[in-house]
C-alpha cells in the first residue's frame, strides 16, 4: 500500500510566550515491511530543526523558539510503502510459556512494570481469567487477551488523559487506544510475555477502525520465531498494511508525537489534524528528508514569502535612491563652494 500522511499540529497560546522547547516523533520507521520514501517536515516560527535517533531507533526531530511567540504550527508530511500483510499468529509455533532464557538485555524493558502500565490485583485478577496452558500457541493467548480486554472495557473518548494507569481504566472500565494498548502490554508482561508500545496512524476504512481521525496507538507481543508481532486491542485486530508505525516504546511517555516545555503564564491549547491518502504512483522529485519553515509571525499571523523577483527590484530602488541621495550632497556641496570662492 503506498500512502501519503499529512500530520498537522496547531498550538496556541492565551497570551505571548518568550521560548519553546520541543521534540517531535513524527517521521515514520523505516523496517521490514514499512519502507519510508520521504519525509518534509515544515515549523513556524522560523527555527533551525535538528533530528537524531533515541535510544529505541525512533527518528526524533527537536527545535526551539526562542523569539516572543502565542502559536507554533507544525506540519509532518510523508510518503511510505507498506506491505505488512496480516497473518495468523495462532499459525506460528511459539507456544507459551515462552523461555525467558532466551531473551537478550534488549527485551528486558518490555518485561518490567511502569509509569501507566501498574501492576495490581485487578490486572493479575485479568491476566488469570485468561487461562494459558503450558504447550498452547502463543497467537491463540494473544487473541484471547484481545477478546477478553473488548469485552471488559467500552471505547470512550474524555474519561482518560494521558497520564492515566491501567488501574483507572480497570476502576471505571472506559477507555481510548492508549488505555486499550497500555492494558494488553500489562496483561502480557503479567503473563511473562514481551510487550511494547506503537505510536503511529491508520489509513481508514471509516466504517470499521476507531481510533483513525488522530494518532493511533497498539501493541506488539515478541514471537520469538518471526520477532515482533503488532496487535490493535482497540480495533479487536491483528495489525495490516494499512497502519503506520511511526515510533515503539516502553509505554507512552517514551514516545509523544510532541512534547516540551515553554516559558511563559499563557495557556496552551493543542489541534491535531492527520490525513492520509492511498496513491497510485510515487509521486516525482522526493527527497528523503526536508526541513522547511513556515512564515508564521510572531504573533500568529502567516506572511508572505517575498518574490525573488520583487526582492531584486526592491533592492535596486533602494540602491538608485541611495545614489541620488548621494549626487544631491554632491551638488549641494559645490554649490557651497562656489558661495565661498564668490564672497572672497
Amino acid at each position: 500500500m503506498l500512502l501519503k500522511v499529512t500530520h498537522t499540529t496547531d498550538l496556541s497560546y492565551s497570551d505571548l510566550i518568550s521560548e519553546s522547547v520541543m521534540e517531535l516523533r513524527m517521521c515514520p520507521r523505516q523496517e521490514e515491511g514499512q519502507h519510508r520514501l520521504s519525509f518534509a517536515l515544515a515549523v513556524g516560527p522560523r527555527t533551525i530543526v535538528t533530528s537524531y535517533f533515541d535510544w529505541l531507533g525512533n527518528t526524533v526531530h527537536a527545535f526551539t523558539v526562542n523569539a516572543f511567540h502565542r502559536q507554533i504550527r507544525i506540519v509532518a508530511t510523508s510518503v511510505l510503502e507498506t506491505q505488512r500483510f496480516r497473518l495468523d499468529p495462532e499459525d506460528l509455533t511459539d507456544a507459551y510459556p515462552l523461555d525467558e532464557n532466551a531473551y537478550d538485555y534488549d527485551t528486558w524493558d518490555f518485561l518490567q512494570f511502569g509509569g501507566p502500565v501498574t501492576d495490581s490485583p485487578a490486572l493479575q485478577q485479568l491476566a488469570a481469567e485468561v487461562r494459558p496452558k503450558p504447550g498452547e500457541p502463543l497467537g491463540a493467548v494473544a487473541r484471547r487477551i484481545l477478546d477478553l480486554i473488548n469485552e471488559r472495557i467500552v471505547y470512550r473518548t474524555g474519561m482518560t488523559t494521558a497520564s492515566s494507569s491501567i488501574s483507572e481504566c480497570l476502576d471505571h472500565r472506559y477507555g481510548v487506544c492508549q488505555d486499550f494498548t497500555h492494558l494488553m502490554i500489562g496483561v502480557a508482561r503479567a503473563l511473562k510475555i514481551p510487550a511494547r508500545y506503537v505510536s503511529g496512524l491508520i489509513h481508514p476504512d471509516r466504517e470499521r477502525y476507531r481510533g483513525y481521525s488522530e494518532t493511533h496507538a497498539w501493541c506488539e507481543l515478541l514471537f520469538p520465531t518471526i520477532g515482533w508481532v503488532g496487535f490493535d486491542p482497540t480495533n479487536r485486530c491483528i495489525v495490516g498494511q494499512n497502519f503506520v508505525k511511526v515510533a515503539i516504546g516502553r509505554d507512552y511517555r517514551d514516545i509523544p508525537p510532541n512534547k516540551g516545555v515553554y516559558r511563559g503564564k499563557a495557556v496552551e491549547s493543542i489541534s491535531v489534524a492527520v490525513n492520509t491518502e492511498e496513491l497510485e504512483e510515487i509521486p516525482a522529485a522526493l527527497a528523503a528528508e526536508r526541513l522547511e519553515s513556515i512564515p508564521l509571525d510572531s504573533f500568529g499571523n502567516y506572511t508572505m514569502p517575498v518574490d525573488r523577483s520583487t526582492a531584486s527590484h526592491q533592492q535596486e530602488h533602494q540602491q538608485q535612491q541611495s545614489r541620488d541621495g548621494e549626487y544631491q550632497q554632491q551638488q549641494q556641496q559645490q554649490q557651497q563652494q562656489q558661495q565661498q570662492q564668490q564672497q572672497q
